[in-house]
């Protein structure tokens, strides 16, 4: 019987044995792939560049070498997550063991290992040293309003601060325009009447906010007041834009500067941000005098007579000595963009003039999208609530004074940036320098009034 169980069990081991050896003969065991290390990679591939853009990949070029590549793919127990339609690459879940396989192929250009980032805007809110000021203050008790395309509210970005929403839109038949206002109708207020639109630069709003006012952006404690302005265009031809486009009419930012003139907000209004512009003029008289700043000036003014700061972007035609409207009032706050680089230069796509108020970074930020998403956008539209934000945080940190006064200081401390098309000298903002030049205001003691007999 012994003898009987003892040959039972070798052949037993036996068995396994040769298991063991079948199964590591295999090119690929199903449970070993499940458990081995696996890693997202991003692959970028080789492929011809358009014929007409030299930055640009031709589309049929993308999708064949991606192709090409997806066998050696599959033969490096790689599965394919996704491919772009942009770009020659390919999103990959492979072993980690197999990224050197990967690498030599000679299709293969790159081979990036997927990470977890966290959205922010650490290299212009550094720039502007508004990371120092923040220690301060971080725009509390500030509310910024945001004139555009609308404000995606529910944006984790936005930390749940936009406390009041609007919209101004238009139905205009004969110029293809439609509301973009919820149920179509020409004003909406409350919450989500500023929620953007589907179009394609409906995220502008919403990327703008960020800047100012995100958890990382220039001033993350300040309240967002949300104001869409724009329509639904059907034909945007006429501004080099797909069709359809958003595009904002005056009368209706007209409206909206009428409304928050005439509203009041807890925390007080005290910002306005308007990225946006019409034409270009080379006089803040011609620009005042015009036929749009004649109607926009008194609706700005009226705004500043109650304290509020009106900051617009200087334009994007690259124009070296003219602004657009209303950035050319000589009411408003205008903003030319900067790069991030080292040394800084003045983007080559912003309009510049000698009566450009400020510089800000506008290249390549990074901001909340709609939806919850991020991008990076380059454009006086991003400069001008580097501007924004960091009023409200001066504002925030010495409150007290006079609103002019937190504009020259950002004017007297900013870093001096040269135009080298038009050799202008301007000042990019230095927040935490500005800040130093306010002293905190002095509290007074109101003894009250002896009268004696």
């Amino acid at each position: 019987m012994l003898n009987v169980a003892f040959q039972r069990r070798r052949t037993s081991i036996v068995l396994l044995f040769l298991l063991l050896i079948a199964s590591l003969m295999l090119p690929v065991a199903a449970g070993r792939a499940e458990s081995e290390d696996r890693v997202r990679v991003i692959i970028v591939l080789r492929a011809p560049a358009a014929a007409d853009r030299y930055d640009l990949m031709a589309p049929d070029a993308i999708a064949q070498v991606q192709e090409q590549f997806a066998p050696a793919a599959v033969a490096a127990g790689a599965r394919e997550v996704a491919r772009l339609d942009t770009l020659p690459a390919v999103i990959l879940d492979a072993p980690r063991s197999a990224l050197n396989r990967l690498a030599n192929h000679p299709l293969v250009a790159n081979v990036a290992e997927d990470a977890l980032a966290m959205p922010h805007l650490s290299s212009s809110v550094l720039l502007i040293h508004a990371d120092l000021a923040q220690q301060e203050a971080n725009g509390a008790g500030v509310a910024i309003a945001i004139v555009d395309t609308g404000v995606d509210a529910a944006h984790p970005f936005l930390g749940g601060r936009v406390i009041a929403e609007a919209c101004f839109s238009t139905n205009n038949a004969a110029q293809g325009a439609t509301s973009l206002c919820p149920g179509n109708g020409s004003a909406a207020f409350g919450p989500g009447a500023a929620a953007p639109c589907s179009l394609s630069n409906c995220d502008h709003g919403t990327h703008v906010a960020g800047i100012a006012a995100g958890n990382s952006g220039v001033a993350p404690g300040a309240s967002i007041i949300a104001v869409q302005v724009f329509s639904r265009i059907a034909n945007c031809s006429a501004f080099s834009l797909p069709s359809p486009c958003a595009l904002s009419y005056v009368s209706d930012q007209l409206r909206a500067f009428d409304w928050l003139a005439s509203t009041t907000f807890t925390p007080p209004l005290a910002i306005v941000n308007l990225s946006l512009g019409v034409g270009t003029f080379t006089s803040v008289t011609a620009c005042d005098t015009s036929q749009i700043g004649t109607a926009m000036f008194p609706a700005i003014a009226t705004l500043r007579n109650q304290g509020v700061t009106t900051v617009a972007s200087s334009g994007n035609n690259g124009a070296t000595n003219a602004l657009s409207l209303p950035g050319c009032l000589s009411n408003v706050v205008s903003v030319g963009a900067t790069t991030k680089t080292n040394p800084e230069q003045v983007a080559s796509f912003s309009n510049s003039a000698p009566f450009l108020t400020l510089l800000a970074p506008g290249v390549g930020i990074v901001s909340s999208t709609t939806g919850g998403g991020f991008a990076p956008k380059s454009g006086t539209s991003m400069a001008a609530p580097h501007v924004a934000g960091a009023l409200a945080l001066l504002r925030s940190a010495r409150p007290g004074y006079p609103s002019d006064a937190y504009v020259t200081a950002l004017v007297n401390t900013g870093t001096p940036i040269l135009d080298t098309r038009n050799g202008v000298i301007k000042p990019r903002i230095d927040v935490a320098a500005a800040l130093g030049a306010l002293a905190p205001m002095q509290k007074r003691a109101f003894l009250p009034l002896v009268v004696r007999p």
